[in-house]
């Protein structure tokens, strides 16, 4: 999820954090990983424990799925056989880790100004049949959340599989504790949200599709999760700005810059540096310091647990080996409240601690870094710059550009990037709308592109052609059916689709389209418990 222009939406933070966690699971990047989509039998469904003497703990990688990838590193095999895997996982030479399943966080919903995300009223006249509620409660010092993200996927005519579709429930439910008016602990926020997702459809949607680009089908195989539980202190009149606890560096770091946030995220930042999705939560802080109030810069660093999908975020400690992500980004950001023609920049460096298995030669070497640029700025106003104006029609450009810094790393991602042009309230009677066009391309290792062709042969294929760069032009919009409801759809095609996401696939993966819609409602502003 995610969203058109969080530089311009800085303001609310409660409607951000309401549906951080929701979107953010729905399609936080772009594209599910193979095995991240299969769905595990008993005996691999849970992470191993290896604590109990005698144990023997079988690699993983970031699915918690067994990694065969690993495990030809340890008994020195270089071939692959799928037929010597043992217990029925689907596709089981298809070892990546589940990469960016998680749902765009609510700073990302893809709408033009996040704290306007829907029409309403001024702020503090509350609509709704709980508007009292709301009001008292939030005069105690809670503000609550409760909202709702549908998604619907299709592939009719791209990938491995087509004509297949996958469509899941996210209800996120908790709410901000202002700890100076409940306990006067000046500055002080404690923030509590738990994510459930109670109806999922064809979670193997990823591995049917099993590209880069087209996939962006969240494998959620549990129903609840901790999706932040975290004390934030500010200080010095909110320039400084401490939080930690249970949460996910996506909430914080590369915030998106496209129309929808999951159209122009990078499976390297979920996969390479190691931050998994938004639904996933870790251990780990951050501080950010506000240099202007345009200049920031911020640092962080989590732990990454490789068995995240089998995880709720209630554990206290993980049962597999995880790493460290380490973060810094300096960013640039104005809104249209000082400055007519807003603009977001943003650089982040990252540094992962977890060893990494070259996918051609199984060499192995310690860490992985790289980094990340993104930026948006109004370029057109038919009103000319008119100051004041909170909900303008404008044009922006925006781009994006990722890159690993390491050749040899274990998901074989070279570099992944986005541009486009967003058209923000396109008819002035829907001043909350948006639509945009963008192009994507993701590259691969040079030892990645060799990888899968060896696959395709093992499969039985005749030969893999595709090059190692896949493209694909994508068409989205934001549309504010009512003040408490926003419809995300998007059409995405594609060119040089590759089997990334499932290397054991014989033949050759289709290019074509992909179709999807994120249906997003805010009942607690709907009810009346917030007046955000």
């Amino acid at each position: 999820m995610s969203s058109s222009g969080w530089e311009f939406f800085q303001g609310n933070k409660a409607v951000l954090r309401s549906l951080s966690a929701i979107v953010s699971a729905v399609m936080f990047t772009s594209g599910a990983t193979a095995l991240a989509q299969t769905t595990p039998t008993a005996a691999t469904a849970e992470p191993v424990d290896t604590s109990a003497a005698g144990t023997t703990t079988t690699p993983t990688k970031g699915d918690g799925v067994p990694d065969s990838r690993a495990q030809r590193v340890a008994s020195g095999e270089r071939g692959f056989d799928a037929a010597q895997e043992s217990g029925p996982v689907k596709l089981v030479s298809t070892d990546r880790p589940a990469m960016q399943q998680g749902v765009p966080k609510t700073d990302q919903l893809a709408v033009p100004h996040a704290d306007d995300a829907q029409p309403s009223a001024p702020e503090g006249v509350r609509q709704g049949p709980l508007s009292g509620i709301g009001q008292m409660l939030n005069d105690w010092g809670f503000t609550p959340t409760l909202n709702l993200v549908q998604m619907y996927l299709t592939n009719p005519s791209v990938g491995q599989e087509t004509g297949n579709h996958e469509a899941l429930t996210f209800i996120a439910a908790g709410g901000d504790f202002d700890m100076q008016k409940i306990a006067g602990f000046p500055g002080a926020t404690l923030h509590f949200q738990e994510l459930f997702v109670p109806f999922r459809v064809n979670l193997d949607w990823g591995t049917q599709v099993g590209d880069v680009l087209a996939n962006v089908g969240p494998y959620v195989p549990k129903v609840a999760h901790l999706a932040l539980l975290t004390w934030e202190q500010k200080a010095f009149h909110d320039r400084l700005d401490v939080e930690f606890g249970k949460t996910n560096s996506g909430l914080y770091f590369a915030t998106p810059v496209c129309n929808q946030g999951f159209g122009c995220q990078s499976l390297i930042l979920q996969h390479n540096a190691g931050m998994n999705p938004p639904i996933y939560v870790n251990w780990g802080g951050r501080v950010r310091y506000n240099l202007t109030p345009a200049w920031s810069i911020q640092g962080g660093v989590w732990r990454s647990n490789p068995a995240f999908p089998f995880t709720n975020g209630w554990e206290w400690t993980d049962s597999v080996p995880d790493s460290n992500v380490y973060l810094a980004d300096l960013a640039y950001r104005t809104t249209y409240r000082t400055d007519p023609w807003p603009k977001t920049y943003e650089l982040m460096f990252y540094h992962n601690t977890s060893t990494q298995i070259d996918p051609l030669t199984l060499g192995t070497h310690k860490g992985t870094s790289g980094i990340y640029f993104g930026g948006r700025q109004v370029v057109y106003r038919p009103d000319g710059g008119k100051a004041g104006a909170s909900d303008p029609t404008a044009v922006s450009l925006f781009a994006t550009a990722t890159g690993s810094f390491d050749s040899h790393s274990s998901t074989g991602l070279e570099m992944t990037g986005s541009a486009g042009v967003i058209v923000e309230a396109p008819l002035r009677s829907r001043p909350h709308d948006s639509v945009s066009l963008s192009f994507n391309w993701a590259t691969l290792t040079p030892h990645e592109q060799v990888y899968l062709k060896e696959q395709n042969l093992a499969a039985g294929g005749t030969g893999y052609t595709v090059g190692r760069t896949q493209y694909g032009l994508r068409l989205d919009a934001n549309i504010a059916l009512t003040r408490s409801v926003l419809l995300s759809p998007y059409v995405m095609r594609t060119w040089n689709t590759n089997t990334w996401g499932n290397p054991a696939y014989a033949g050759t993966p289709k290019n074509g389209y992909t179709v999807g819609v994120l249906a997003i409602v805010f009942f607690d502003k709907m009810l009346g418990l917030t007046d955000h």
